[in-house]
């Protein structure tokens, strides 16, 4: 049996909706959060078959392979069926870290899928599958699947739902800043009850069956984030981006994750264009998307 090199692509996504439902006594924090594909902002993984063991490259990226989450992947894998084929990874990263896009968490999905689906693999079945994903990150279940879902728990319990973006222009744009997750998460908790006030009955542009269904109008775009409560304090430029984004025209723009990326949807392409042109004059990096 040949197994050849494969080239994966590795999606970025973006919390549409997030509402932070509060600590459990284990320290970690449940979620509600809409999950998106956002495909045209990626990571490359080229996989190639080797002798035994596995190597990592990853230009720009000075981490020991054994902190990596692709080699986690691998590695878990490896330990849950016995499975363990030498392999050779080339990751080039172009979704950046820390910005709340899970970019580690894809990639680490993509290595599992590759070993659930090479024919020589002896295979998990899906649940358990997605248990081992949940460990490795909570929303790197989300990334087995190929579109968007309703998350809950710590972001591990997946509900797949259908999201009408049709004809909507997105504009993600990546400041350079780093905003780390567990200290957005202890500030949140440290808010008093008053300031916790979250958006009950959001737009959140799904059409999903169950408790979660909302009407998608096209016509305006009310996104959401509890983080921005305190991220936005911390990092007034993130809310001056924002703010920027909303004066270009856009019908909505949110933070995505604990940040510090801004997802943003226009109803007028040519806005987004000229949003993105803007952005590109303040030397902030950002990409579209065409729904």
């Amino acid at each position: 049996m040949e197994i050849r090199t494969e080239e994966i692509t590795a999606p970025a996504k973006v919390n549409i909706y997030l509402k932070i439902v509060g600590k459990r006594p284990d320290g970690y924090h449940e979620l509600e959060t809409l999950f998106h594909p956002f495909p045209a902002l990626n990571d490359k993984l080229t996989i190639s078959p080797a002798d035994r063991g596995f190597s990592l490259n990853c230009p720009g990226f000075d981490l020991p392979v054994e902190q990596n989450l692709v080699w986690k992947a691998w590695d878990r894998y490896a330990s849950a069926t016995g499975f363990r084929p030498g392999l050779d990874v080339e990751l080039q990263k172009n979704i950046p870290t820390g910005a709340g896009l899970g970019g580690g968490s894809s990639d680490a999905a993509m290595i599992l899928r590759y070993l659930q689906n090479r024919p020589d693999s002896p295979g998990m079945p899906a649940d358990e599958l997605n248990t081992l994903a949940a460990s490795l990150g909570a929303d790197v279940p989300f990334f087995l699947l190929d579109g968007p879902a309703w998350a809950t728990g710590i972001g591990e319990k997946l509900d797949p739902c259908e999201v009408d973006l049709a004809g909507m222009t997105a504009v993600l744009a990546c400041p350079d800043v780093h905003v780390n997750t567990a200290w957005a998460y202890k500030k949140w908790s440290e808010l008093k009850p008053e300031k916790k006030d979250h958006l009950e009955s959001g737009f959140c542009l799904t059409t999903s069956p169950g408790a979660y269904k909302k009407t998608a109008f096209k016509t305006r775009a009310v996104l959401y984030n509890d983080f921005e409560t305190v991220v936005f304090p911390e990092f007034p430029y993130l809310r001056e981006v924002k703010e920027m984004i909303l004066n270009c025209g856009a019908s909505g723009a949110v933070m995505s994750g604990s940040g510090a990326s801004i997802f943003s949807l226009f109803r007028d392409s040519d806005k987004a264009l000229k949003t993105s042109e803007k952005l590109d004059a303040e030397s902030i990096p950002n990409v579209i998307c065409h729904f």
